[in-house]
């Protein structure tokens, strides 16, 4: 594997500010930076840069230019950071370019970021996950309806773990279907389980885990 890597880095809606410490560190690293002006201005985005950083403005840069990047971080063992809006996992276009670097070997890591919708609720004074849960979804899916869900993500899955497989079951995914239980993610404990939907409710009790989980099950 090359010595090079790909970072995917949330920079959240566009105020500088809320850009993540992890982030800032991550661009402090960066040897190409893959920018456009509507994700940071350039203001944030030179202060967080090294002086001798490349800054590979998208566009006019289009995705051949990217993948050339990531050639030059393969043979020349780069950084790259590639900035994408809110937050990278949640509508942010990552698999092709995701795929595109680690089939040429590079490391991949995702920083997550402070995602839009976050933040307009934040504007709103409003809270986003409540029991009166709201529907997240593209909106390009609503051309035809919206779709079932790939993945469904639970929190707080080990107040009754039973009852979220059960639920999950009743919504029509297979006992088979694959689990992963994250827990204290980003933190020092941090700890990825994988299991399938009908061993899920006997995984979380036997781990005895708090309630900073997350579930996440996909179709199968």
């Amino acid at each position: 594997m090359s010595a090079g890597s790909v970072r995917f880095v949330g920079c959240g809606p566009g105020a500088a500010d809320l850009l993540t410490m992890r982030a800032v560190r991550a661009l402090a690293t960066a040897d190409i930076v893959i920018w456009n002006a509507t994700l940071l201005d350039r203001q944030a985005l030179s202060e967080h840069t090294r002086a001798d950083a490349e800054i590979l403005e998208w566009p006019p840069a289009t995705r051949v230019d990217i993948e050339r990047a990531f050639d030059r971080a393969r043979a020349e063992e780069l950084i790259v950071v590639r900035l994408k809006g809110g937050d990278p996992t949640l509508f942010g276009a990552l698999e092709e370019e995701l795929s595109a670097a680690r089939e040429r070997g590079l490391a991949c890591d995702i920083v997550p970021g402070v995602s839009a919708l976050s933040a307009t609720e934040a504007a709103l004074g409003s809270e986003l996950a409540s029991p009166a849960a709201l529907l997240v979804v593209d909106a390009a899916a609503l051309v035809d309806g919206v779709p079932e869900a790939s993945a469904i993500a639970v929190y707080g899955a080990s107040r009754e773990p039973r009852a979220v497989q059960h639920a999950l079951l009743a919504r029509g995914l297979a006992g088979t279907a694959p689990c992963t239980l994250a827990i204290e993610v980003s933190r020092p404990d941090e700890m990825l389980v994988s299991c399938a939907l009908e061993d899920l409710g006997e995984t979380i009790e036997d781990m005895s885990v708090g309630l900073l989980s997350i579930v996440v099950a996909r179709a199968s």
